[in-house]
Formats: C-alpha cells, sequence, structure tokens
C-alpha cells in the first residue's frame, strides 16, 4: 500500500510539474478574462530589438508559462521572435494574472507615434483567447536561457490589414477605415496601442507623416538600448569594390578583415539626391570606371527607423536643416531607388542583384545589425556588409556584431527610445513599456553577452553588470541621434 501512495504521490508531482512548464493557453486566457483576472497591452514600432523586446517580457514571467502567438503561417518553420512576422502576441502568467502582450511591427519605428499622431489604425492579432491557431509540436527553446522557452501558435487569426500608404505617406483613408472596422469587430483584444519602441527619436522622422514633435500626444524616453547598422551590398559589388581596392579574395569566404570600405562621404555620395553618383547615373565616381552596372539603391520606406537613421548619419537630415535628401523611387535610366517595407525586402532584392546578369548587379542599402547573412536562406543570403571608413562592423565579433559598436570605433550606431501615450490606461497598460525598459537595461552578468546581435547596452542606463566596450557602449549622445557621441566611461 506504500508503494502505491508513493507511485500516487509521483505522479501526482508530475502532473503539477508539466503543468507547470506549460506555456498559457487559449482557453485559460479566455477563462482569465472571464475571471477578471486578464491584462492585455499592445504596443508597435520598431522591428529591430523584438528579441530583445520579447525577453524583456519574459522577464516578468513566470518560469515555464510563455506562449507566443502569430499570424505568420504554418508553413514558415521559424519560431524565434523577430522571425514571427509582423502581427505577434505573446502571453505568460505575471504574479497571479494571466498576461498578453500584442505587437504590431508592420510599418516600421515611426508606427510607435503615428496610431496618436496622425490616427493611424493598425492591424494586430487578434483575440488570442479565442484563437484559431495552430499549435506546432516544438515550440521556441532557447539554449542559452531556458527562461525565454514558449509554445508556439501560428496561423493566428489577423485583424485588420497591413498598412497601407499613400503618396504622401500616410496612411489610405481607405486602409484606416477598414482596420478601424476589423478592430471594433474584435472587442475583446486592445482596440488603440499604448505605444512601443522606435529606433530613433520621433524628430527624425517628418511631422507631415506623424512624427516630430510628439510631446502632446504621450512621453519619449531613452530606451538605454544601442543598434548598430550597416551597408550591406550584392556580392559582385562587394568583389568589384575589393578588385579596385586591391584585396584578394574569392569563393565563399567573406572575412570581415578582407572587406571593401568605402568612406561615408562616398556613401552619402551614392545615396543623395543630386549626388555625384545620381548625377553620373553611373559607378564612376566610386569605382573610377563604367562597366554598365545600373546603381540600384535598396532603401527603405520613410517610416522604417533604419531609414531614418541612414538619413541622419549620412547626409545629416534633418539634423543639419536643410540637408541632403534621398531620392525618391525610381525605377528607370542607370540610377534606380527601390523603396522596401521591410529589411526582408532589402535583403530580397540586394540578393536578387547578386544573382541577376550583367547590368543589374550592383546594389546597396542599409540593415540593422541584428540581420546576418551567413544563417538566411538562400532567397536572402545574396548580401555583405562593407566597412565604413576603414571600420567593419562585424570586426573582432563577427557572430554578435557589436564589439566595434560598444568600442566605439565602428560609427553607425543609433540609440532607440521608448513611447508610452497620454491615452494610455493606468495599470498595466500604462507600465508595461516602463517595465520592459527596465527589464532590458539591466541584465544579469550571466544575460550580458546574450544580447541579441548588433545591439548594445548604452552606458547611461545604470548598468553594472555588463562590460564596457564590449556589451556596453563606451560612448553615447545621451538619446539625441543627432548629437556626436561621447566617451561615457
Amino acid at each position: 500500500m506504500m508503494k502505491i501512495k508513493q507511485i500516487a504521490f509521483l505522479l501526482a508531482a508530475l502532473s503539477v510539474s508539466s503543468l507547470a512548464t506549460a506555456g498559457v493557453t487559449p482557453a485559460q486566457i479566455e477563462a482569465a478574462r472571464g475571471a477578471g483576472t486578464l491584462d492585455q497591452a499592445w504596443i508597435s514600432g520598431a522591428t529591430a530589438p523584438t528579441k530583445s523586446i520579447y525577453e524583456g517580457w519574459v522577464k516578468g514571467c513566470q518560469a515555464g508559462t510563455g506562449s507566443i502567438f502569430t499570424s505568420q503561417a504554418t508553413s514558415n518553420t521559424s519560431v524565434t521572435p523577430g522571425s514571427l512576422g509582423n502581427f505577434v502576441a505573446y502571453a505568460c502568467t505575471r504574479g497571479t494574472r494571466v498576461s498578453v502582450l500584442y505587437q504590431t511591427l508592420d510599418g516600421g519605428s515611426l508606427n510607435a507615434f503615428t496610431p496618436f499622431t496622425n490616427g493611424t489604425k493598425l492591424a494586430r492579432v487578434s483575440y488570442v483567447g479565442n484563437a484559431s491557431c495552430t499549435k506546432l509540436a516544438t515550440g521556441y527553446v532557447d539554449s542559452t536561457n531556458t527562461a525565454n522557452n514558449a509554445d508556439v501558435y501560428k496561423g493566428c487569426a489577423q485583424t485588420g490589414a497591413a498598412v497601407a500608404v499613400d503618396a504622401s505617406g500616410v496612411q489610405t483613408a481607405a486602409n484606416k477605415s477598414a482596420n478601424a472596422a476589423a478592430l471594433a469587430a474584435n472587442p475583446l483584444g486592445p482596440q488603440q496601442t499604448v505605444g512601443g519602441f522606435s529606433d530613433v527619436e520621433p524628430a527624425l522622422f517628418s511631422a507631415t507623416i506623424g512624427g516630430g514633435n510628439v510631446s502632446s500626444f504621450g512621453t519619449v524616453s531613452n530606451a538605454f538600448i544601442g543598434q548598430a547598422f550597416g551597408v550591406a551590398v550584392s556580392t559582385p559589388l562587394y568583389r568589384k569594390l575589393q578588385e579596385i581596392q586591391g584585396i584578394s579574395e574569392s569563393g565563399s569566404s567573406f572575412a570581415p578583415a578582407l572587406a571593401p570600405s568605402l568612406t561615408k562621404g562616398q556613401i552619402a555620395s551614392i545615396l543623395a539626391e543630386g549626388g555625384a553618383v545620381q548625377t553620373a547615373e553611373s559607378w564612376f565616381p566610386i569605382l573610377g570606371e563604367d562597366d554598365g552596372e545600373k546603381v540600384i539603391v535598396q532603401r527603405r520606406v520613410d517610416t522604417s527607423g533604419t531609414q531614418a537613421s541612414s538619413n541622419a548619419f549620412f547626409l545629416g537630415n534633418p539634423c543639419l536643416g536643410s540637408s541632403q535628401l534621398l531620392p525618391a523611387s525610381a525605377s528607370t535610366g542607370n540610377y534606380q531607388v527601390v523603396l522596401n517595407s521591410g529589411s526582408s525586402n532589402v535583403k530580397t532584392n540586394i540578393t536578387t542583384a547578386s544573382n541577376a546578369a550583367a547590368g543589374s548587379r550592383y546594389a546597396i542599402g542599409v540593415l540593422s545589425l541584428e540581420n546576418d547573412p551567413t544563417v538566411e536562406n538562400a532567397a536572402n543570403s545574396g548580401y555583405r556588409f562593407i566597412k565604413i571608413d576603414g571600420v567593419h562592423p562585424e570586426a573582432g565579433d563577427v557572430a554578435n556584431a557589436r564589439l566595434a559598436a560598444a568600442s566605439g570605433l565602428y560609427p553607425f550606431h543609433m540609440e532607440m527610445k521608448a513611447f508610452v501615450a497620454n491615452t494610455a490606461p493606468a495599470g498595466f497598460q500604462r507600465n508595461i513599456v516602463g517595465t520592459i525598459v527596465n527589464a532590458l537595461k539591466n541584465p544579469t552578468a550571466a544575460a550580458c553577452a546574450l544580447l541579441p546581435r548588433g545591439l548594445t547596452l548604452n552606458p547611461d542606463g545604470g548598468n553594472s553588470t555588463c562590460e564596457a566596450g564590449v556589451v556596453k557602449a563606451k560612448f553615447t549622445n545621451f538619446g539625441n541621434n543627432c548629437a556626436p557621441a561621447v566617451l561615457f566611461e
């Protein structure tokens, strides 16, 4: 009888353990709503720090209760936060309450602000308490930090459509009306974002599209996270630049030490409206020869934080007032500009150029360093980062791509912002952005090396656990990305 009791006790313990490590389910979310113990909030904005934002969220969760929901198709095998599409939600148990954070990445950084500055109506994952999703057999497993592990649900219903903008860069009336109606028809989920995250301050976006001074709509604060960006080129252009610079490398080898280099001024001359390269409609000003290759600039749309970062860093726009502009879309002639809604589009189009026939092989664009061509699929892997003024963004740290930026050697490094709207309801919704920021800026010593690729901690955030010049930046511009960075420690 004693053995039977012991077996029963062990089985009961195993059952409790299994439940403790199971992610929150849609049924549990709905039950919490019915019981009045459900918290929900909705954020939007930058795509680059998605994995970090997820990890900041997880730090407030009970271990083993995490679930991720996405409208991404089940045919896509990605399970890692940051690779799950533009419409996601995270759920877990926080304290005694079930909590859900919806995140919309569509349109990029500016859309942290536009729901308030110009009334943009974003889409989101539909209320996940009754979601028609497919739970994957294998969820997200983080071998470096099991606290991040989560069940993953895909193919979830989506409320609304991706933002469509008109020629002026603001949401079309039809798209806004349709998304507003869709949200109203999904009343159990949040009806409005509470704010979000941006690669840069709103002042680096034009007020005509929802940027500028947003102080009347909410509070902008430093997120204490830095993001390194790189200049990506097609592999034929990469090899051509090496050739004219006397660098010998071939095959599948792309060592950062042997990467070709362009000066900041040369890159500006490629990107600027009326610059030497656009005027010549030729690579001659850069290469010293014209071998019949078109100049193909793969830029981002104006709502993108990556684009705002590029504008500010290379062109002084809008930092210098009457600064240079980036050309608008141009699909004909020998100087072509393509506007891309997402980084994935930039990668795909540069890869297409890498595999194109002679005459269309030389493409250039800007990507955040979270992007890594060595782990991309074939459709997105045909790009490589070059040096800026002789410094490669992956120098000394190919895997994490942050040492050069953290030490101050690599210059293309921007500091992120957090935004909380004045209309965010008190409690969980008003506090969640700040809660995530506090979690991000103060990782444990063991977690310092696990910061996602291309990201650094700002030195003025109060962190004392991460090494300066390796994970934590030595320099800061104190959140003013138009200002020069100064040595902090």
